[in-house]
């Protein structure tokens, strides 16, 4: 019996043992696997860290605009009530986009960002003719230079939501060939899905807003030979819907 329990106490040692270094074992290994995915989720990290390459179209809705006119008081003018105002209502037109950016690994873009965008105008409405809207083949073309930013919500998916926003200038002409400059700002939403190889498509959504615009001289720039009629008192505002196509490198 004292044999049989000496024996017995060895073996429940032995095994006792064993198990302690599989556990040991398991353990050490789970931490390797750990460190392993780590350096992996690093790499693929650094790897989206860089310089990438934008470009995007789509369609853009520029809001209608209510302007003031203010006549040039150097020049004659026919003895009837004339308008002090007038609304030009914009179409629905198109957007271009080109952008050079830098991704950074922890989710955040930065770039920049020239836009072209052309809407025609539909009609213009003196402010004394309700009712009355003259039709227009003309357009309103605009440039624009943004610095923009990114948020990416990153996921184990393709797929990966963003948010971001920009502030730049805007370069206006109307539907006149008028000209003016203004500052600009938008904010931007969407989506986009990862091709593989640095290559990616955006789908996003885009708000677009400038300061007030003024198309014409100031009140003491006026001359005879001058333009007739100043524009002002509204901004320049759209909605757009782009899609883009982004390269990493």
């Amino acid at each position: 019996m004292k044999r049989f329990g000496k024996k017995s106490c060895t073996f429940s040692a032995a095994v006792a043992g064993a198990l302690t270094g599989t556990a040991l074992t398991g353990a050490a290994s789970a931490q390797v696997q750990a460190q392993v995915q780590a350096q992996a989720k690093a790499a693929d990290a650094a790897a989206e860290d860089g310089i990438y390459l934008r470009l995007g179209a789509g369609a853009s809705f520029a809001g209608d605009w209510e302007q003031d006119i203010t006549y040039n008081n150097t020049q004659a003018f026919p003895a009837v009530p004339l308008p002090d105002g007038q609304t030009v209502d914009n179409g629905t037109g198109f957007v271009a986009a080109a952008a050079v950016g830098f991704n950074y690994m922890d989710g955040i873009r930065t770039e920049l960002e020239y836009r072209y965008a052309t809407t025609p105008v539909d009609a213009v409405t003196p402010s004394d003719r309700v009712g009355f809207a003259a039709p227009s083949n003309d357009d309103v073309n605009a440039h624009f230079l943004f610095t923009n930013f990114y948020f990416d919500l990153n996921n184990a998916s393709r797929f990966t939501p963003f948010i971001g926003g920009g502030v730049g200038g805007a370069f206006v002409e109307n539907e006149n060939a008028d000209r003016d400059s203004a500052l600009a700002y938008q904010g931007r939403a969407g989506i986009s899905y990862d091709f593989g190889a640095g290559l990616s498509a955006d789908v996003e959504y885009i708000y677009l807003r400038t300061n007030d615009l003024s198309f014409g001289p100031n009140d003491d720039a006026f001359a005879p030979d001058g333009p007739s009629v100043r524009l002002d008192g509204d901004h320049y505002q759209s909605s757009s819907a782009m899609m883009s196509i982004r390269k990493r490198f």
